[in-house]
């Protein structure tokens, strides 16, 4: 029995049915837009540095982490929703999304909390789930999410290093790392 059946067993008892409308590749192209908008958005508040900026893109976030929730609770496969991947994202986000108030609050510096931890999320969600796409036999669709990890690790040692080199395009490259392995895994599975 693994770890996470007794979550899983209590999450299902709990969640609303779904209506099975999106598929496993609908789900990803899902988080493919909310990943795109939501970095995009953030780098376009970044660049034009209004008031509150960090504020506006965590709304935002709140926003489009909401509904692609809502989504995947109301609509998103059994498989997916109740996936170990899932449950590995919830836990990475979580705690990057905690560290990101902390830093709302001046807790934690700016640069860690709005990027550092984001593109730490990245590798370890990245890596997590190609490993477990790996250890569950689908080796190609692991080699991509494994390879996204590492690229996610190299930018984050990159940006700890030298933040200078990756502040002007910081969110983008967030974008490109969060939109890139769920477009092809999408693509690989339509």
């Amino acid at each position: 029995m693994a770890p996470t059946d007794g979550l899983r067993l209590r999450l299902r008892d709990v969640a609303p049915a779904t209506s099975g409308r999106l598929t496993e590749s609908e789900f990803l192209l899902a988080g493919t837009a909310a990943g795109a908008l939501g970095w995009g958005g953030t780098q376009a508040l970044a660049w034009l540095d209004p008031p509150n900026a960090a504020l506006a893109a965590t709304a935002l976030w709140v926003v489009l982490v909401g509904a692609f929730a809502g989504t995947t609770v109301l609509h998103g496969p059994d498989a997916v929703r109740f996936s170990d991947a899932m449950f590995v994202w919830g836990a990475v986000n979580g705690t990057a999304t905690g560290l990101t108030l902390a830093g709302l609050a001046g807790l934690v510096p700016a640069s860690i909390a709005f990027w550092h931890v984001w593109a730490g999320a990245a590798a370890v969600g990245y890596c997590w789930t190609g490993g477990l796409l790996e250890g569950a036999g689908d080796a190609e669709r692991g080699r991509t999410y494994l390879t996204s990890g590492a690229v996610a690790l190299a930018v984050l040692l990159v940006g700890s290093v030298r933040f200078s080199l990756v502040e002007p395009v910081a969110f983008l490259l967030l974008g490109l790392l969060h939109v890139a392995p769920l477009a092809l895994d999408a693509r690989r599975l339509s």
